[in-house]
């Protein structure tokens, strides 16, 4: 589906697209969001959530911004969904959210860690949209921005997990990494002691267990970052999140806390190199 928006109309240069928004009564909003549309409307004891996705989505639609045209329709097909409430409020906030399921990447050029070598590799991953009605914790619709595909990550077919795949430009230089308004940066450490050669081909890189953080210094948002240390191929990896937030994101505005905090077992890779 082309941009509805052209790029005079975007409402700001950033990735900055989250926010809290005033609402009429009877009053209906609308936003492109890369590919997907999304309007919401207010009614005295309901929101209206409406979206259209196209059946194909480019990780490379990072074009957003308001619809101010009253008579937008929504192209077919819309999924709708109602909430009813004993009164609603004025204010709606929409804001970003990393994945609901672990990520696994795979590099587009393979990577290699030579023995007793420590390496620093950014990845992104996709993000969700949340909206929340003012007053409430929980958000009332939670859905992928870009919608990506499924795989299944282990062993077996009856040992693992559903994950969500994508494949990446890994940088080792931030400058490197195009900020995108819809995925968020994660910093990986590899520290190899082994005494062999470690290829980085596919990663489960666990989303659900880190928070999501905003720069407005370095325009991204961003996850605490992962220490990975390599000492031999007859065991896997050891597997660090770091609390703290990436020296290279500055100074930070805490946006949403992890999925799946505490307690959550992971392997980030299904075969050792």
């Amino acid at each position: 589906m082309p941009a509805i928006l052209d790029e005079a109309e975007i409402l700001t240069p950033d990735i900055h697209w989250w926010g809290e928004y005033q609402f009429e009564l009877n009053q209906a909003r609308t936003w492109q969001f890369g590919s997907l549309l999304l309007r919401i409307t207010r009614h005295a004891q309901e929101w209206r959530m409406e979206y259209h996705r196209p059946i194909r989505q480019q990780d490379d639609e990072q074009t957003w911004g308001e619809i101010t045209d009253p008579t937008f329709l929504l192209p077919e097909p819309i999924h709708i969904e109602r909430y009813m409430f004993r009164k609603t409020q004025d204010k709606f906030q929409l804001m970003p959210r990393l994945a609901d399921h672990s990520v696994v990447i795979r590099p587009i050029e393979p990577i290699y860690i030579p023995a007793g070598q420590k390496g620093l590799l950014y990845i992104s991953t996709p993000l969700w949209i949340v909206g929340f009605a003012e007053g409430h914790k929980e958000p009332l619709f939670d859905i992928p921005v870009i919608q990506p595909k499924e795989t299944w990550f282990g062993p077996d077919t009856r040992t693992g997990e559903l994950c969500y795949a994508t494949e990446v430009n890994g940088r080792t230089e931030l400058e490197r990494l195009q900020p995108k308004a819809f995925r968020a940066v994660t910093p990986i450490v590899f520290h190899n002691t082994s005494h062999e050669q470690l290829r980085l081909d596919r990663m489960n890189v666990p989303i659900v267990a880190l928070p999501l953080f905003f720069s407005e210094s370095t325009n991204r948002l961003w996850t605490s970052h992962i220490k990975v240390v390599h000492d031999s191929s007859d065991r896997p990896p050891r597997i660090k999140i770091e609390n703290r937030t990436p020296p290279r994101a500055g100074e930070v505005t805490y946006m949403h806390a992890p999925r799946s905090p505490g307690g959550v077992l992971f392997n980030m890779f299904d075969s050792f190199f």
